[in-house]
């Protein structure tokens, strides 16, 4: 997300709900589903790309005046998903808003007062975008009101210290050796080109605020520059929270918040260290703020933090003056938590891409024959798959794509059903920026086997809810007749009980349009399952990067894993920017496995009540995340540990009105271990459990007793 003026922003309250209800569905096995429901048809929205914004029902709403006066930021990242505030007079909580023709999800449109109406922005093309509202039969025009960047940095904060790792994603930006990002006119280091369309880098020092973004390209010294879009901070990170601030000399400000509001929680239990005699130990002001200081109050502390209906938090061993805590509250009837209804809402709509795919042939103004392929033997035909790429890789519910066929969708594409110049086809998508490609090869009549030979890819398609972008022809001209081999080397040590098998796939990342995860009946076609790493891991029928895959790089993830069921203990890692095929692929960089030595599986909780764990070989982590379950089914502590030691404290705080320690009987406790390039655990923050930061981590789960 964009960095955002505070004020326009109230208070950036939004971004906070958003990182600490990724920490819950992270860690907690949930996923946020965003339901999407199609246009209707016939009677939905058809818009071409070019024909301009589409029309809405009348909405029965009226008012005397409707003016627009600016939109705050005014720029953002062309995939879109960052948030803005709409400034005017006249608004109401039922106006319809478009950016550039694509109109803002409803669900994403939420009345401030009659002066602001804040928006999550759908994607768009770079360049100037008319920003339109409409209340009933009144309609008001932004002109050139926002602007999409051609393209954005994550993250969007970083430490006044500089070297915070930074990924710069671009659209049709052709980075190249040469090429610098400047942050207020400060060269990042270490930049590293990555493929045309994204670089990484470190941001240099600079002062606390906020600070523009500048790409200069090497070639001719034109540059792009981005307002904004960037902040520096001195302490904890403002909306991301965590560790912060430079080193603890005396003086430790703790802020603790409720990770479902963003809201402060006042008379919230804090205590530096476990010795409960301790003066440095005492309850949060309205602000959800306490203060510790005194010559003894140094490097490494231990801070935990406690309320009742709340999950118990600790940051262990740390060197930092800042922290911020995000309580987890208890989904819990008692609690006035997990009870009831959802509330409704305005909804969300899907989007329609449509067009043809294109074979080459001798008719110029005709369908071809489809040469690519071979021709099909006995109980085998010719098809094609028609896909958009997804959001990101990985098998979560947010990151899988809806069905293409729902809503009158045809991503099944026959030969013997030609169009005008091609074979059609329409499919449902997710409205955003992406891609459309096509699989085309052979299948099984009885057994619907499919085996990908040729495929195709239209870039740079943009797709606004309710809209069906028409016309996208997908040119088949990318033979499939590349290999891909993998080897695992510099496994750790096995975990208490395994693991003993081998999940590989290889995708495609094409940056800002998201991935290619060839999927074809809900199977994918490049994960390949091994008992054994000795021989490397084999994805046939792979494309070349060239063409309309120029810029493509393929993202590698392995996992070993437990059992049938790929349980836990497991290891994982991944790594980006592969871009050769036809050769083999060593991919390392494990971290080692957890077992737990103090509880050993299904012990005691130790007298000292000290969790223990050992780890045989891999990488450092940059931090451990380790979190417990009581008996009563809600979850009791979540401790943040430095990838340099291998215990965490759970004091008991039963003594403190109105705690509880954690219930008698069994409890499970989960240790993450995590590693992030160049990240120190000393500005860890609640972003980074993310596993999309997470270029290794490895977890197991055990029992214990209370």
């Amino acid at each position: 997300m964009q960095a955002m003026n505070r004020a326009e922003a109230d208070g950036g309250s939004w971004g906070t709900r958003h990182v600490a209800w990724l920490v819950v569905v992270t860690l907690f096995g949930c996923q946020e589903v965003s339901t999407l429901t199609p246009p209707p048809i016939p009677q939905g929205t058809t818009v071409e790309r070019d024909a301009g914004r589409p029309e809405f029902p009348d909405s029965g709403i009226g008012t005397d005046r409707l003016v627009l006066a600016r939109v705050a930021p005014d720029h953002g990242p062309f995939v879109g998903g960052n948030s803005a505030i709409i400034r005017g007079t006249g608004l109401t909580d039922d106006a319809i808003v478009t950016v550039g023709g694509r109109m803002v999800q409803p669900a994403d449109t939420n009345l401030v007062d009659e002066n602001r109406l804040a928006i999550v922005l759908p994607a768009g093309e770079p360049g100037p975008a008319d920003v339109t509202v409409l209340v009933g039969d009144l309609e008001a025009t932004l002109e050139d009101g926002y602007t999409y960047d051609a393209f954005y940095v994550e993250p969007t904060r970083g430490v006044v210290s500089g070297g915070t790792f930074i990924t710069v994603t671009g659209q049709g930006t052709g980075f190249a050796e040469g090429d610098e990002i400047l942050f207020e006119g400060q060269p990042c280091t270490d930049v590293t080109i990555v493929s045309e369309t994204l670089l990484t880098c470190r941001a240099p020092a600079g002062a606390l605020g906020p600070a523009d973004v500048a790409w200069v390209r090497g070639e001719d010294g034109a540059t792009t520059n981005l307002e904004d879009a960037f902040e520096y901070y001195d302490s904890s990170d403002p909306f991301d929270g965590g560790l912060g601030g430079g080193p603890l000399l005396g003086t430790l400000n703790v802020t603790v918040l409720d990770a479902m509001t963003g809201l402060a929680v006042p008379d919230a239990f804090v205590i530096l260290g476990e010795d409960l005699t301790t003066e440095y130990q005492g309850l949060t002001g309205l602000t959800g703020q306490i203060t510790f200081s005194g010559p003894d109050v140094l490097p490494p502390a231990t801070v935990h933090a406690a309320k009742h209906c709340y999950e118990k938090t600790s940051f262990v061993a740390f060197d930092a003056r800042d922290v911020t805590i995000f309580l987890v509250p208890w989904q819990d009837p008692m609690c006035g938590m997990g009870s009831g209804n959802p509330p409704t809402g305005r909804g969300r709509q899907g989007s329609f891409v449509s067009g043809e795919l294109v074979f080459q042939g001798p008719n110029e103004l005709g369908a071809n024959p489809w040469d690519i392929l071979p021709q099909p033997i006995a109980g085998w035909t010719r098809v094609a798959y028609v896909y958009a790429t997804q959001p990101c890789a990985g098998d979560s519910l947010f990151c899988i794509n809806p069905d293409p066929g729902l809503g009158g969708g045809a991503s099944r594409i026959l030969e013997e059903r030609p169009g005008s110049r091609g074979y059609p086809y329409r499919i449902f998508v997710r409205p955003s920026a992406m891609a459309i490609y096509a699989l085309a090869g052979m299948e099984n009549l009885t057994t619907r086997e499919f085996r990908p030979y040729a495929m195709g890819v239209a870039r740079n398609v943009v797709a606004g809810p309710g809209e069906e972008v028409r016309g996208v022809e997908v040119l088949m001209d990318i033979p499939l007749d590349h290999y891909l081999d993998v080897r695992l080397t510099e496994l750790p040590g096995p975990g208490r009980i395994g693991p003993d098998r081998f999940r590989v796939s290889a995708d495609i990342d094409l940056g800002g349009e998201g991935m290619i995860v060839r999927r074809v009946q809900n199977r994918l076609l490049d994960e390949q399952f091994q008992r054994s790493a000795a021989r490397p891991f084999r994805f046939f029928s792979q494309p070349a990067m060239y063409g309309a895959l120029s810029d493509g790089r393929y993202r590698v993830a392995a996992s070993w894993v437990t059992g049938e069921f790929e349980d836990d203990p497991s290891a994982h890692v991944v790594r980006n920017g592969i871009r050769d095929v036809d050769r083999e692929v060593a991919v390392n960089g494990w971290v080692g496995l957890p077992v737990a030595s103090a509880p050993a599986y299904g012990e005691r909780i130790p007298a000292d009540r000290v969790l223990r764990w050992t780890v045989d070989g891999g990488l450092e982590p940059t931090f451990y995340l380790v979190m417990l379950v009581g008996s009563d089914g809600n979850p009791a502590w979540r401790m943040f540990v430095p990838g340099t030691q291998t215990e965490a404290p759970i004091p008991n705080l039963g003594s403190i009105p109105e705690l509880t320690d954690i219930p008698t009987g069994f409890v499970t406790w989960v240790v993450y271990s995590a590693r992030i390039p160049g990240r120190d655990f000393d500005e860890i923050t609640y972003a980074d459990v993310d596993e999309d930061r997470w270029s290794a981590w490895a977890l197991d789960v055990f029992a214990a007793q209370r």
